[in-house]
């Protein structure tokens, strides 16, 4: 069917069905949304995933957040690229948003799952006479966060949530292009070239008292 973006929306019973779908031929411009009902098969093999959104965005529609964190939790980023995350319980304009940034390869990241990544799958770093654990590699990405101004830092947390530019600068008061300029240096600054990036990199490094800060 069509809706108000211009594309056509299908839906399938599994991941089978629609690889054998004239539509996974040409996947050019398409997303893959996985329901939350298919995440156990979404992890048991997430290339066969990946390869079916190939040139197009892979993202998992989720109702229940636990669901989200676990696969947060678990999803191989390294090994199986990014993914992106589609609330299906939000107001109808925030889910529009979200759809469009995932229309244009922007995955949107939740914010609560800043705090459900597990210290052992971050890689652990304990000293025999410490009584805390620091995720390996995240000292040597503090010097990085540390070049950031005041503003970049603001613009990382607000990209972190997901926001579009719009909103940020509606948010801090400046125009849609400072927001890019400030997008430009601090993607630069901590060595990212996309949102999603920048947002894993917020999460490992912000501290947690201003993570949720609105």
């Amino acid at each position: 069917m069509h809706n108000e973006f211009g594309v056509q929306a299908m839906r399938y019973d599994n991941l089978n069905h629609f690889l054998d779908s004239a539509v996974s031929a040409n996947p050019a411009g398409h997303i893959v949304v996985v329901d939350q009902m298919l995440l156990d098969d979404l992890l048991t093999r997430p290339f066969d995933y990946v390869k079916a959104a190939d040139v197009g965005c892979l993202a998992f529609a989720y109702r229940k957040e636990s669901s989200a964190r676990f696969l947060f939790e678990h999803w191989d980023r390294a090994k199986y690229g990014d993914i992106g995350y589609l609330p299906m319980n939000v107001a109808p304009d925030a889910w529009r948003a979200i759809l469009r940034l995932l229309m244009h390869e922007e995955l949107h990241l939740p914010s609560f799952v800043a705090d459900c990544v597990p210290l052992a799958r971050a890689g652990v770093v304990q000293d025999a006479h410490q009584e805390t654990a620091t995720p390996s590699g995240q000292s040597g990405k503090m010097p990085l966060y540390a070049k950031l101004t005041k503003r970049e830092k603001e613009v990382l947390r607000l990209v972190a949530q997901g926001k579009s530019n719009k909103t940020i600068a509606a948010s801090l008061g400046i125009t849609e292009h400072t927001v890019k300029l400030h997008m430009h240096n601090m993607s630069g600054k901590i060595g990212v070239s996309n949102r999603t990036a920048a947002a894993h990199f917020y999460f490992e490094v912000a501290p947690k008292d201003v993570r949720h800060t609105y």
